[in-house]
C-alpha cells in the first residue's frame, strides 16, 4: 500500500507537511529512511493521530524525540532478546512513534533498503515485541481498517477507525489557543 491509501482515509490538514532535507537528514542519523515515511513527513509533518499516536520526526542533530524513543526501544530489544527467530542487534531499531499506551512503533533495519524494512512494535502491557512484514504507511492503513488478525497496539484509540484525525503539534496548539478542543469528537 502507498502513502496514497493514508492519504485518502486520514487527508492532512491545511498547512501540515514539511520539507526535510533528506539527504543531510541520512547523514546525520547514518541510515536512509523509507520512501513511505518521507512522503507521510512530507505531507502531514511531525504530529498525533486520534490524540494517541505521536509521530516523530528526525532531527537534524539527531536528538530530541525519535532518539530518545529509539535508545528506549534498543535497551528493550537487548534487554527481551529481540523477537524469537529474528537475530538483529538493538542498534537496528529505529523508533518512528509512541502512542498513549507507551507502546514503541519502530522499524527493524534488517538491510540496506529502508521501503523493505518491516515495522515491529513493543506492546508495553503485555512487554513483547511483534513484527509486522509492512511499511509504516500500510502499517497505519490496516490499523485503520482493522485488517491485522487483531490489534498491534495496546489500546483501541485507532483500531477500525474510519476517519482517522492527524493534527500537528502547531495546529493542535493553534486550535487550543482559540479556547477550543483540537480532539473534540475523538473517542480516546
Amino acid at each position: 500500500m502507498s502513502i496514497d491509501a493514508l492519504l485518502s482515509l486520514m487527508p492532512p490538514h491545511a498547512g501540515a507537511g514539511m520539507d526535510v532535507d533528506w539527504e543531510a537528514m541520512e547523514s546525520t542519523w547514518r541510515t536512509p529512511f523509507p520512501t513511505d515515511y518521507k512522503e507521510f513527513v512530507k505531507h502531514y509533518g511531525a504530529g498525533s493521530v486520534e490524540n494517541f499516536l505521536s509521530i516523530f520526526q528526525p532531527s537534524l542533530d539527531a536528538s530530541g524525540r525519535m532518539a530518545d524513543e529509539t535508545s528506549v526501544a534498543q535497551e528493550l530489544w537487548e534487554e527481551l532478546e529481540g523477537i524469537p527467530g529474528i537475530e538483529a542487534e538493538p542498534d537496528r531499531i529505529l523508533t518512528w512513534a509512541v502512542d498513549g499506551t507507551a507502546d514503541l512503533l519502530c522499524w527493524l533495519r534488517r538491510d540496506d533498503n529502508p521501503d523493505e524494512w518491516p515495522v515491529v512494535v513493543y506492546k508495553r502491557l503485555r512487554d513483547e515485541w511483534e513484527q509486522y512484514d509492512c511499511g509504516m504507511a500500510e502499517f497505519l492503513v490496516r490499523v485503520f481498517r482493522a485488517e491485522f488478525t487483531r490489534n498491534p497496539i495496546s489500546a483501541t484509540a485507532m483500531w477500525g477507525v474510519a476517519t482517522p484525525l492527524f493534527l500537528t503539534h502547531q495546529e493542535a496548539a493553534r486550535i487550543r489557543e482559540s479556547g477550543r478542543d483540537p480532539w473534540e469528537g475523538v473517542v480516546e
